[in-house]
C-alpha cells in the first residue's frame, strides 16, 4: 500500500499547473512528421508546406530547420534553404545529449543542398566534415549515404571541363579516369559501410563497367537479403539501441498493454512483447556495471497503479534482468500519467546523467486536464532527464499522432527515435529519413574524343 500512495502522491506533485501550450508545439509535430513522410515519398512541394507550418510554429526547432532548408533545396529553392540553413546553425545546443550526431547531420545537408544546387565544388568541404564527425559516432548505414554522396560530388565536380553540345551529344561535362577512380574509392568505402545502399551499388558498378575493371564478388550486388540478426530474436541494427544507454541513471519504461503481445513483428514470427524484452536484455546486457538502474511499466489502466515502479538504483543488473524475463502483459497505454509520474524514480544529484528509455507501440490513451505531453517533456528537459523512444509502430500516415507526441518527448529533451522497419526488419532512426534518402546517382557516361585522339580516357557526363 505504501507503494501505490507513493507513486499516486508523485503523479499528483507532476501534474501541478504546466504552462499552456500556446504554440501548438504538437501541432507542429505532426505537421514535421508528415512533412518527413511526403519527403521520402518524394512529394517535395507538399513536405515544404508542412515543414514550413512546423517552423513557422517552432522556429527555434533545430531539426524543423534542417528539414525545411534541405526541402527548400529540392523545390528550387536551395539559396534560400542554404541561407537558413547557416542561420540556424546556432540554435544547435552544445549541451544537446545528441549534439555531435546533429551537427554531422547539419555539415552533410549543407553538402547535399549544395550539390542539389549543381555546386558539386563547394559541397566536398561540408561533406567531408560529416564523414569525420560521423567516424567517432559509428553508424555503418549513415557513413555508407555519407561517402556515397561525396563520390558523387567528386565526380561531378568538372565545372570547369564543362563542354556544350556536339554534334552526338548535348551539353556534358567532361571527366578523366583518374576522378572516375577518385570517385570509385568512396562507393567502394559506403559499401564496405552497407552493402544495401542501393545508390552506391549503381555507382560503384558503372564506373568499373565503364572502365572495364574486371568484376568483383557477387557480394555487393546481392540486395535483397541483408539482414544480419544481431543474436536470438533481434532485428538487425538493434546496437543502435545501445545509444540510449550511455548514462547515470537509466529507467526502463516499458509498454506491457495487450496489444504488444496481440501484434506481432512480421518479419520475426514473434510478437513486440518478446522482442521488447529481447532487445531490454540486450541493452542491459551491454551496460557497465555501476550504472544505476530503475524499471517502470506502462500497463494496467487510467488511474492506476503499475506492475512494475522501481527507483534508480533499486535493482542490480541481476535483479533487472530477472524482472525483464517474468514481465507478463496487462492492460491498455496510460502512458502520459506513467511519463509525468516517473522523475520520482530518480535522483536528485544534478552531476549525473539521467535518461528514460521508452518501449511502446501506442500513442497515449489518458487525459489529463491541463496538461500534454510535449509540456511536461520541457519541464523533463530542466530536469536534464533525456527521452529516447523506440516504437514498434510503423512510421506511416496512420501513425501520426503517435510519432507527434514521441517527437515532443525526445526533440525537447534531446532524445532520438528508433522505430522497428518491418520490411526490412531493422531498427530505424526516423531523424535520419530525410538523410537516407539522399542517395544521388551518377548519371550515364560516354567515351569522347573531345580533346582530340592524343587525350585518352576521357569521358562525357551528361549535364542534368
Amino acid at each position: 500500500m505504501r507503494k501505490n500512495w507513493a507513486y499516486l502522491l508523485g503523479t499528483l506533485a507532476f501534474f501541478l499547473p504546466l504552462k499552456p501550450d500556446i504554440g501548438g508545439q504538437k501541432a507542429a509535430f505532426k505537421a514535421h512528421y508528415k512533412g518527413t513522410l511526403l519527403y521520402n515519398e518524394g512529394h517535395y512541394q507538399r513536405a515544404v508546406q508542412q515543414f514550413d507550418k512546423a517552423y513557422q510554429t517552432l522556429p527555434d526547432n533545430y531539426n524543423f530547420m534542417l528539414s525545411l532548408a534541405v526541402g527548400l533545396s529540392r523545390v528550387g529553392r536551395g539559396t534560400e534553404g542554404l541561407n537558413l540553413l547557416r542561420k540556424g546553425g546556432a540554435q544547435l545546443s552544445a549541451k544537446n545529449p545528441a549534439h555531435a550526431q546533429k551537427l554531422a547531420y547539419r555539415y552533410f545537408f549543407e553538402g547535399m543542398i549544395l550539390s542539389y544546387t549543381h555546386r558539386y565544388g563547394d559541397a566536398i568541404g561540408p561533406l567531408k566534415e560529416s564523414i569525420r564527425l560521423q567516424k567517432p559516432i559509428g553508424d555503418p548505414k549513415l557513413l555508407g549515404i555519407f561517402h556515397n554522396a561525396l563520390g558523387h560530388a567528386l565526380m561531378l565536380n568538372q565545372g570547369s571541363a564543362r563542354h556544350g553540345k556536339s554534334d552526338t551529344l548535348g551539353r556534358h561535362y567532361h571527366v578523366h579516369k583518374r576522378d572516375m577512380l577518385r570517385s570509385l574509392e568512396h562507393f567502394d568505402v559506403a559499401l564496405k559501410y552497407d552493402p544495401a545502399n542501393r545508390a552506391a551499388v549503381h555507382n560503384y558498378f558503372l564506373i568499373r563497367n565503364t572502365l572495364g575493371m574486371e568484376a568483383v564478388k557477387e557480394f555487393y550486388a546481392s540486395q535483397d537479403s541483408v539482414a544480419t540478426i544481431v543474436k536470438d530474436a533481434l532485428p538487425q541494427n538493434t546496437k543502435r539501441a545501445l545509444q540510449f544507454a550511455n548514462y547515470d541513471e537509466l529507467l526502463f519504461l516499458l509498454d506491457i498493454s495487450g496489444s504488444m503481445v496481440m501484434e506481432k513483428v512480421p518479419c520475426m514470427g514473434t510478437t513486440r512483447f518478446d522482442v521488447m524484452k529481447e532487445t531490454a536484455l540486450f541493452v542491459l546486457d551491454s551496460l557497465p556495471p555501476n550504472t544505476l538502474l530503475g524499471l517502470g511499466t506502462i500497463d494496467g489502466d487510467c488511474g492506476t497503479v503499475p506492475a512494475a515502479w522501481d527507483s534508480i538504483g533499486a535493482l542490480s543488473h541481476y535483479d533487472m534482468r530477472y524482472r525483464l524475463r517474468f514481465l507478463a502483459p496487462n492492460g491498455t497505454t496510460p502512458l502520459l500519467e506513467r511519463l509525468q509520474a516517473s522523475p520520482e524514480l530518480f535522483s536528485n544529484k544534478d552531476s549525473t546523467q539521467k535518461a528514460i528509455f521508452l518501449i511502446s507501440d501506442g500513442a497515449n490513451v489518458c487525459k489529463v486536464p491541463g496538461a500534454g505531453i510535449c509540456q511536461w517533456a520541457e519541464r523533463m528537459a530542466q530536469r536534464n532527464i533525456t527521452i529516447n523512444v523506440l516504437t514498434f509502430l510503423d512510421a506511416s500516415h496512420d501513425n501520426t499522432n503517435a510519432f507527434a507526441e514521441y517527437g515532443c518527448l525526445a526533440d525537447n529533451t534531446g532524445g532520438q527515435i528508433l522505430y522497428l522497419d518491418n520490411y526490412r526488419c531493422s531498427y530505424e532512426y526516423l531523424e535520419s529519413g530525410l538523410a537516407e534518402s539522399c542517395l544521388p546517382k551518377i548519371p550515364s557516361l560516354q567515351k569522347v574524343q573531345c580533346w582530340g585522339p592524343a587525350v585518352k580516357d576521357l569521358w562525357a557526363v551528361m549535364v542534368e
